[in-house]
Parts: structure tokens; C-alpha cells; sequence
């Protein structure tokens, strides 16, 4: 990430208030196995906050530390169990078979999937859930770096069992669109 591109994250992030999970999100946590859980690229904890509520102890983890301090200070003030991390996922040493669930939303780094499968227990969850390359006629994100091809999830999520997958335009109660690709992909061994 490019030093242009991380104060601009920054900044937003120090502006940024708790917003609420992404649907696919909402609809997929009960079908979530229980215990812990991890949030990737957590940012302000919107996420992180959702799965603590419904009863998960949670590692929230990101690079930016005015983030990670609002989502402590939003966990202390509601005791919530949400331990956030401040750090560089690119080199991030994610343990093998520690997660119960993981939930990754907005944030596409292709050569992290696999360390994310390997991070979870067996019986494990992943929640992958982002923008897909028909994003860019209407928004952001427009670099294809951070966008999915059509059923490029599917492949990214090989080696789990896909229990719920969608691809397309997501409405927003307040009207905003966006293209995304979700899916709920368990792990058997």
C-alpha cells in the first residue's frame, strides 16, 4: 500500500464512525459456528462489534492505529470480548487452526486466502464477503487489485466446503449500490 493510500485510510478512519455490518454479513452470523473469531481488516470494528454480540470473543486486526483505538474504546464502553491488533496483514503470522470463524469483508488480498484457510479449526468458518469488478463503473473501488472477477471467489475458497455463495448488486436501505461477491465456506479438514 502506497504511503498516499495509508494516510488517506488513516484519516478516514480517525473520521469514520461504527457503521453497520454488511447485510451479507447480518444474514450469514447465525449460521457462524461459535467461539473465536477473527476480523480481517477490521477497520473501525463495525464487524468486529456485530460478532461479539452475538457471543464470539474476537481478534479485530488492521494496520491503523487510530481504527484499532476506536474500536478498543467502543468495546470497553459496550464490554465487548474484542481484542483489535494493530498490524501489517501482508506480514501478519496467522496461527493454523486457531479461528472458529474468520470474516473478511471490503478487503481483497488474494495471496492472503490462503493463510486465512489455513487459520481456521476444522469445522471452521470463513466469511468472505467483496466488491467484484463491475464496482468500477459505479464506484469504489476501481483498481482491479481489489476487485473480484466473476466466481473468482470460488476459486480463492477452494479446498472448503462453500455452504452459501452470491454474486451481484447489493442495495442499500439508503439507496446506495454496490457489486459484491459473497460466501460462507467451511472447513473439513
Amino acid at each position: 500500500m502506497s504511503e498516499e493510500l495509508r494516510a488517506l485510510w488513516q484519516e478516514r478512519h480517525r473520521q469514520q464512525r461504527v457503521g453497520a455490518p454488511e447485510p451479507f454479513v447480518t444474514e450469514m452470523l447465525p449460521l457462524l459456528p461459535r467461539g473465536l473469531a477473527l476480523d480481517v481488516a477490521a477497520g473501525t470494528g463495525r464487524h468486529s462489534i456485530a460478532l461479539a454480540r452475538a457471543g464470539f470473543t474476537v481478534h479485530a486486526v488492521d494496520f491503523s492505529l487510530p481504527a484499532m483505538l476506536k474500536l478498543h474504546d467502543a468495546a470497553a464502553a459496550q464490554r465487548l470480548p474484542i481484542r483489535p491488533v494493530v498490524a501489517e496483514l501482508e506480514t501478519f503470522a496467522l496461527p493454523q487452526l486457531r479461528y472458529d470463524a474468520i470474516v473478511n469483508v471490503s478487503f481483497l488480498d488474494r495471496k492472503l486466502t490462503a493463510a486465512l484457510k489455513a487459520a481456521l479449526k476444522i469445522g471452521g468458518a470463513l466469511l468472505f464477503d467483496t466488491f467484484l469488478i463491475d464496482q468500477a463503473e459505479i464506484g469504489h473501488p476501481r483498481n482491479p487489485d481489489f476487485l473480484l472477477g466473476h466466481y473468482e471467489l470460488r476459486a480463492l475458497l477452494e479446498g472448503l466446503e462453500i455452504v452459501r455463495y452470491r454474486e451481484g448488486l447489493t442495495v442499500y436501505p439508503d439507496g446506495q449500490r454496490a457489486w459484491r461477491a459473497g460466501a460462507l465456506a467451511i472447513r473439513e479438514n
